[in-house]
């Protein structure tokens, strides 16, 4: 166990190095527009996620050069004096990419709904740099085709007995009316197609009570959690699937004794969001001229 934990240390550490460096492993020419591939982050080893996420760009969009930015304060913080690795912001990295001779960028999020994160950290800090050209690639869940095609995605993991098997889709949540409405239209969506796939939030709406009313209305003997994240980081493990009495695992288990399942791996890692975030970035891309 001991072995396998430290391997764990050095694979999440290398991770890390290879995101946070100032260059990437593939040539990079000036003359394209960079790609910067912007998330909320993680201080746990689901940043691997992000590596996968970054090798389907580099076999989509070859030869242009790729970054990363974190727009979390605090997960930056906490990988710094963990991991001794300094996450960059998208500021931060805007400006060295400038510094390095571009001035067309391309900004995607891995943002789950168009909420906080992307008004505050994405949008209004893409204008600051003089100079620099900057499109952006919109979250997931930007559209009723995105819903749609996100569910068509999901439908492909849900278990084929859903009558006595109820799933809940926990995700972050959002403090802003734009992101919260992103969420319960796709709860909506949900809802009408499937008896038993719930959609709750840690904060906010879908509020977390109600999906474990449903859960309980339902008359389901088993429940699958699912992180409706693209990361399944501390909020899955700690929140979801943690043994403290306020996780959502212990709250179940007190409304009724189901068999529960938990998915351990973000949406990163499914083939059809991870095509919805690269189509959003081929749109961002096209506004330059010439791609």
């Amino acid at each position: 166990m001991i072995k396998r934990m430290r391997f764990g240390m050095i694979s999440l550490a290398l991770v890390l190095a290879l995101l946070s460096a100032p260059w990437t492993l593939n040539a990079a020419d000036t003359t394209k527009p960079a790609i910067v591939l912007t998330a909320f982050g993680t201080s746990t080893a689901a940043f691997d996620t992000y590596q996968h996420f970054e090798e389907q760009v580099k076999k989509r969009f070859p030869g242009h050069e790729i970054r990363w930015a974190f727009t979390s304060h605090k997960v930056r913080g906490k990988v710094a004096r963990e991991k001794g690795q300094k996450l960059k912001d998208l500021p931060a990295t805007l400006q060295e990419l400038k510094t390095a001779g571009h001035n067309r960028v391309a900004v995607q999020s891995l943002h789950i709904v168009p909420g906080e994160e992307w008004e505050k950290k994405i949008v209004a800090e893409t204008g600051k740099v003089p100079g620099l050209q900057v499109a952006l690639g919109k979250p997931l869940l930007s559209g009723k085709e995105d819903q749609e095609r996100t569910l068509q995605t999901l439908a492909k993991t849900l278990p084929k007995d859903l009558k006595n098997t109820a799933v809940v889709l926990v995700a972050h949540g959002s403090p802003i009316p734009q992101g919260e409405e992103a969420y319960l239209a796709f709860e909506k969506l949900l809802r009408s197609r499937y008896r038993n796939v719930f959609l709750g939030t840690v904060s906010g709406k879908p509020a977390r009570q109600e999906a474990m009313a449903a859960v309980k209305k339902s008359g389901a003997t088993t429940v699958v959690l699912m992180p409706f994240m693209f990361v399944a980081g501390e909020h899955a493990a700690k929140d979801m699937l943690g043994d403290a009495p306020e996780s959502w695992k212990s709250e179940l288990l007190r409304q009724k004794a189901y068999r529960l399942e938990g998915i351990t791996r973000g949406l990163g890692y499914q083939e059809g969001i991870v095509e919805i975030y690269l189509d959003h970035l081929a749109a961002a891309l096209k506004t330059f001229q010439g791609f």
